[in-house]
């Protein structure tokens, strides 16, 4: 009874909090300027009949994790010869299997699942990007969405005041410039750590978004049109048209330069440079101890993560061909992060993961709304999926509670990692 007793008292706090929103409902009486409360049973119970689907799939889910338990199939899996070469084989040769299969559905998607997936790929850039500092080195960054918007700002501004700045252009040379961005804060705060770090680069992220929003030359809220919102200009002409598609272009850059960034990210990740970050993360003070340059090891993390974020800041302006002061707000930041921590800290894999899990599950729930012309469903279930759209939000942060709560280093984070933020 002690074991379950924190879990009873959680679900009754949480019956206790929502009680009010799903079994009460309030009725204003405009005539006597007052509101009754009444006594609603339906309201609550509808609220459950819609997540029946998720009801239905945790427990089914659990059903699994105590069978696997038991009969202990993920270590028989994992000691077989087979599954263990290929695990190397992939290891070796991941890019030569994954390129090839993601290039292939630019001409195998339609163009609305193209383009969702060409936001994802974006997302993981920020995300790989991100993992860098918050995952390999230990640095709690929550102003990343300016290095995002900054370079989608470059990009426009260029655009707008040079008679010729294509894309293909703009983000080679943003790359460093975002890194010299991401140096510049990092010099005043190497001295800060953890809460104090995040509210330092915060504050420069909301900085930078206040000074966007009330210039002219940036288009204040309204932001900046593109001259060319086509993203891949450099196809052209009559190619274009007969043989591929802006969408498909824009789909197959973002593929590969995603794909560069993870190979050279992994790189550094097996070189001295991550075998310092992952030093620093560990123990700062024992790190710079043994002759590691903590000092340069931060400030690289900084650069290159910056560097990655303007890159794709450049992407997403010339894909979308507008940039607003919207997209280096707050919840942008916050949401990068979740991918990153979702995924597996200090693991690129898992960033990639997360990145994917996060973007693509909301946005194909807002789509269940529009299965109210699908017959192949039973009624029942066709309605519960229509509704169960609204809960999406809600459903984000409890899948991010028990995550938290039960595998807080990610959904391929190690045990190491486990033990690690257990013990701090």
């Amino acid at each position: 009874m002690a074991r379950l007793r924190p879990y009873l008292l959680g679900i009754l706090g949480l019956a206790a909090i929502t009680f009010p929103f799903l079994w009460l409902q309030l009725q204003p009486d405009f005539t006597n300027n007052t509101i009754k409360v009444s006594w609603a049973p339906g309201h609550g119970l509808q609220f459950f009949n819609d997540l029946a689907p998720v009801f239905v799939i945790s427990f089914l889910i659990w059903l699994a994790i105590r069978a696997n338990r038991h009969w202990g199939w993920d270590k028989a899996v994992a000691s077989n010869p087979a599954w263990r070469k290929a695990g190397v084989i992939w290891d070796v040769s991941w890019a030569w299997i994954a390129m090839p299969l993601v290039l292939a559905g630019a001409f195998l998607l339609n163009p609305s699942n193209l383009g969702l997936l060409t936001d994802v790929g974006l997302f993981m850039l920020l995300a790989l990007g991100l993992n860098i500092t918050v995952g390999m080195t230990g640095l709690l960054v929550l102003g990343y969405a300016g290095f995002y918007a900054f370079g989608a700002y470059f990009f426009a501004l260029g655009q707008h005041n040079l008679p010729f700045f294509p894309w293909w252009l703009a983000a080679p040379l943003a790359f460093p410039l975002g890194g010299l961005v991401g140096y510049l804060p990092g010099l005043p705060c190497l001295r800060l750590r953890g809460d104090y770090l995040a509210i330092v680069t915060l504050g420069f992220a909301e900085a930078f978004r206040e000074t966007i929003r009330n210039l002219d030359f940036t288009g204040g809220d309204q932001g900046i049109i593109l001259r060319d919102s086509s993203i891949f200009s450099f196809v052209g002409g009559t190619l274009s048209h007969a043989l591929i598609t802006k969408g498909q272009v824009a789909y197959i850059v973002t593929a590969l330069v995603l794909f560069l960034a993870v190979f050279l990210v992994q790189r550094l990740y097996h070189s001295p440079v991550g075998h310092a970050w992952v030093a620093i993360r560990e123990n700062e003070i024992a790190a710079a101890s043994v002759g590691i340059p903590v000092v340069q090891m931060k400030l690289l993390a900084f650069s290159l993560s910056a560097a990655i974020a303007a890159v794709a800041g450049v992407l997403s302006g010339a894909k979308d061909g507008f940039v607003s002061p919207a997209i280096c707000e707050f919840q942008q930041s916050i949401i990068v992060l979740a991918m990153v921590i979702l995924g597996g800290l200090g693991n690129s894999y898992g960033a990639l993961l997360g990145a994917a899990l996060l973007y693509l599950v909301p946005e194909y729930l807002k789509r269940l709304a529009m299965l109210q012309d699908t017959t192949m469903l039973p009624p029942f279930l066709r309605d519960s999926l229509q509704h169960l759209s609204d809960y999406r939000l809600l459903l984000f942060g409890a899948v991010m509670v028990l995550m938290m709560l039960y595998r807080p280093q990610g959904l391929l984070g190690s045990s190491r990692r486990k033990t690690e933020m257990l013990n701090t």
